[in-house]
C-alpha cells in the first residue's frame, strides 16, 4: 500500500522588498516532522508531502493538498486568515482529510471553538511534537484521539478537551530539521529563493505578562537545546547561505555565559561564510551588564548594525503591576543606558500604548522618565494587541474596558493585492485612556519622536536639562504649545491626528505616500522628518526652534553655539556630499552633555554621514527608520575633541 501523505501549511511574510525574493524556511512544521521521522512505525506508514511556505493562491494550494491524508497548519498573526480559509476550502474539497491546527493564534480557551471552526478536526495546544506523533499513530487504527493530552477535538461541533500536554523535558529528543535535511528537497526545488532561517536555542519564557501568551503557553519554564546542536545549526545556516536569522528565544541573554558563547559562534560563522548577514534577537527582559557585553561583542567583533532593545513596555508602576511585569529598577536601567552610551551601542526602548491602567499623563511620563534615565536615541511605540490566548484578552478585557479594533495592513509584506489580508485586534480605547485620549497619546508619540528621538531638539533639551535645570516635561510642554502656532507644524500635527482617528475607527492604517514613499504602521511617526527633508524645511524648523529658545535666556554666545551644534546634527539630504566636515566650537556642547567635561572648552568635531553620499532621498529616508543604527542614519559625530 502506498504511504499516507502528510503536508504542512506555514506561510510567513516576505522578508524585505519583493525584489529580494526572500522567504523564511517553514521551521515550525519541519520540527514536527523531524521529530516523528525518527520513529520507524511512522516512516513505514507516512511520507512528507510538501510545505506551503508562501501565500500561494488558495485554489492552487487546495489542488495540491486535497488528496493528502493529513494537513497541519502552523498558525501565527501573519497567516491566520490565510490558514483558516485554506483549511475550510480543503475540507470542502475532501471531507475525509484530517485537518490539524496549532500555534498561538487559535482561541483554545473558547468553549465553542468548533462551532466557529467546524472544518478543523483537531487543535493542538502548547508543544505539539508528542501529540503529533500519537495523532499519526491513532489515525492508522481507531482514529480515537481522546487519550492524547494537549488537544481540542471536534466531536460533531462539540469540543472535547483532553487537558494540557506534557512538556518535553529533554529538547534534544527533537532532531533538528536543519541537520536531518528536512529542508533539502525544498531548497533544491527553489534555488532562486534567498532563504531566511529560524533558530531556537531554548524554549519558554519565565514571565507571565498579561498582554502576552508566551509564558502561559510554556508553563513559564525555560528549557535549553544542547549547545553543540545550536553550534551545528548555526554552521548549517551559514553554509547554506541563509541571509537572515530570526532568533526565536523569548529572552536571549537570560543565560549570560551560554548565550555569550552562542554569540561567539554566530560571529565565527559570519566570518567564515559571509552569512547570515543580519539577524533579529529578543533580548532578555531584565538586561544586566552581561547582556550589554554580548551586544557590544556582536557590534565590534561581528560587525552587527543592530543595538540593544530594552523592552520596558511602561514606566508606570501601577501599569506594570496590572500587566504582571517587573522591569529593572530605575538605577539599573540608568546603568544600562550609561553603558550603551560609553560603548556607543545603539539603544532602543519599546513602549506599548493602550495597556490597562495607562493614562495620557502616565504615557507622557514614560518618555520623560526614559530621557532622564539616559535614553535619547530610540523609543519605539507599539499599539497594544488583544492576543487570543493572553490573560489581558481573556480576563482583563472587561475589567479595564479594553475595546479593540481589527486593523488590516498592519503586517506589511504578508500579502499581495489579490490575497487575503491579515488583521490584528489592537486596543483603541480603555477605561483609563478613552478613544479621544488614545489619539492624543498617539499624536504625542509622533511629537516626541519627531523632535527628540529624530534629533531636531535632542541636544537642546538635554543641554537645558543640565545647564538650566529645565525639566523635559517643561521643555516639551512649552514646545508643543509653540509649534501649534506655526502653520507648517500645525498642518503636520493635523495630518497625524486625522490619520490615527481614522485607522483606529475603521481598521485601516494605509497612509498617503510621503515624498513618494509608502508609509505604514510604526514608521508614520517619522513622516514629518521625511517632509523636513523632502520639502526643504530645515531653515524653517530651526527658525521656529530659535524663536522658541529665546524664552530660556541663555547667554548669547552659548545660545548661538548650541543652535549651531543642534542644526548641524540634523543633516540635510541636499548637503550630504559636503560631508565629512569639521566644525569648531568655542564651547564643548557634546562633552558637557555626555560627560563632566567643562563647557567652556574650545573643541572641534567631525560630522559625517557614513553612507553613499549620492543616495536618493528615498534611500536616505529609509535609513531613518530601517537602518536601526545609532541615531537612525542622521549626521554622525565620528570624531570629537579634535585639537
Amino acid at each position: 500500500m502506498p504511504k499516507k501523505i502528510v503536508s504542512f501549511v506555514n506561510p510567513n511574510f516576505q522578508q524585505g522588498p519583493k525584489e529580494f525574493n526572500a522567504y523564511y524556511l517553514p521551521y515550525s512544521p519541519a520540527v514536527l516532522w523531524s521529530y516523528v521521522a525518527q520513529f520507524e512505525n511512522i516512516t513505514n506508514e507516512y511520507e512528507l508531502g510538501e510545505f506551503i511556505w508562501r501565500r500561494d493562491l488558495i485554489e492552487e494550494a487546495v489542488a495540491r493538498l486535497k488528496d493528502h491524508a493529513i494537513v497541519g497548519f502552523s498558525t501565527y498573526i501573519w497567516n491566520r486568515s490565510y490558514n483558516t480559509v485554506l483549511a475550510r476550502e480543503l475540507k470542502k474539497a475532501n471531507p475525509n482529510i484530517l485537518i490539524l491546527v496549532g500555534g498561538p493564534e487559535y482561541p483554545i480557551e473558547k468553549p465553542h471553538f468548533f462551532k466557529t471552526y467546524p472544518f478543523i478536526d483537531i487543535c493542538a495546544k502548547l508543544e505539539g511534537e508528542k501529540s503529533f506523533k500519537k495523532i499519526l499513530e491513532h489515525f492508522l487504527t481507531d482514529k480515537d484521539y481522546t487519550s492524547i493530552p494537549g488537544l481540542l477535538i471536534n466531536d460533531n461541533g462539540k469540543t472535547i478537551d483532553t487537558g494540557d500536554a506534557v512538556r518535553i523535558d529533554d529538547l534534544d529528543t527533537i532532531p533538528s530539521p536543519y541537520l536531518t535535511d528536512v529542508f533539502k528537497p525544498l531548497m533544491e526545488k527553489h534555488p532562486e529563493i534567498r532563504w531566511n532561517a529560524t533558530l531556537e536555542t531554548n524554549r519558554g519564557c519565565p514571565y507571565a505578562c498579561t498582554f502576552c501568551d508566551w509564558g502561559s503557553l510554556t508553563y513559564n519554564k525555560v528549557k535549553k537545546f544542547n549547545l553543540e546542536r545550536v553550534y551545528d545549526e548555526l554552521e548549517w545556516i551559514g553554509k547554506n547561505q541563509c541571509d537572515f536569522v530570526s532568533l526565536t528565544d523569548a529572552n536571549f541573554g537570560i543565560f549570560p555565559e551560554r548565550d555569550s558563547m552562542i554569540a561567539d559562534k554566530l560571529i565565527a560563522v559570519q566570518k567564515e561564510y559571509n552569512n547570515p548577514k543580519a539577524y533579529t534577537i529578543a533580548w532578555a527582559k531584565n538586561q544586566k551588564r552581561e547582556v550589554v557585553e554580548i551586544v557590544r561583542k556582536l557590534i565590534y567583533e561581528g560587525g552587527s548594525k543592530m543595538g540593544l532593545n530594552l523592552s520596558v513596555q511602561s514606566m508606570d508602576d501601577n501599569v506594570l503591576e496590572i500587566i504582571k511585569r517587573t522591569n529593572l529598577e530605575m538605577n539599573k536601567i540608568t546603568e544600562v543606558f550609561e553603558m550603551c552610551e560609553e560603548y556607543n551601542i545603539p539603544l532602543y526602548t519599546e513602549l506599548i500604548l493602550g495597556l490597562p491602567g495607562e493614562t495620557l499623563e502616565t504615557w507622557k511620563d514614560n518618555f520623560y522618565k526614559l530621557y532622564k534615565a539616559g535614553n535619547h536615541t530610540g523609543i519605539t511605540v507599539y499599539q497594544a494587541q488583544l492576543l487570543e490566548n493572553a490573560e489581558m484578552n481573556l480576563l482583563q478585557r472587561k475589567l479595564y474596558k479594553l475595546e479593540g479594533q481589527i486593523v488590516y495592513d498592519y503586517l506589511v509584506g504578508t500579502y499581495n493585492e489579490h490575497e487575503l489580508k491579515e488583521g490584528i485586534e489592537v486596543i483603541v480605547s480603555t477605561k483609563d485612556l478613552p478613544f479621544d485620549k488614545m489619539v492624543d497619546a498617539q499624536v504625542f508619540s509622533w511629537f516626541m519622536n519627531s523632535f527628540h528621538i529624530n534629533g531636531v531638539t535632542n541636544y537642546i533639551s538635554r543641554f537645558l536639562f543640565k545647564y538650566s535645570n529645565v525639566e523635559y516635561e517643561t521643555f516639551y510642554g512649552k514646545l508643543l504649545e509653540h509649534i501649534e502656532k506655526d502653520e507648517w507644524f500645525s498642518n503636520e500635527m493635523k495630518r497625524i491626528r486625522e490619520h490615527y482617528s481614522n485607522w483606529s475607527k475603521y481598521g485601516r492604517i494605509d497612509h498617503e505616500p510621503i515624498q513618494g514613499m509608502e508609509i505604514h504602521g510604526w514608521n508614520l511617526i517619522h513622516s514629518t522628518l521625511i517632509n523636513i527633508h523632502g520639502q526643504d524645511k530645515h531653515d524653517h524648523v530651526f527658525n521656529v526652534i530659535r524663536e522658541f529658545m529665546k524664552q530660556f535666556n541663555l547667554p548669547e554666545d552659548i545660545f548661538e553655539e548650541l543652535m549651531k551644534f543642534q542644526s548641524t546634527f540634523l543633516i540635510d539630504h541636499k548637503k550630504i556630499q559636503q560631508y565629512p566636515q569639521v566644525l569648531h566650537f568655542e564651547y564643548d556642547i557634546l562633552g558637557y552633555i555626555q560627560t563632566d567635561m567643562e563647557l567652556n572648552n574650545p573643541s572641534s568635531y567631525e560630522f559625517d554621514f557614513p553612507e553613499d553620499k549620492i543616495m536618493s532621498l528615498q534611500r536616505f529616508c529609509e535609513q531613518i527608520f530601517f537602518a536601526r543604527r545609532r541615531n537612525f542614519g542622521k549626521s554622525w559625530i565620528t570624531k570629537h575633541g579634535i585639537n
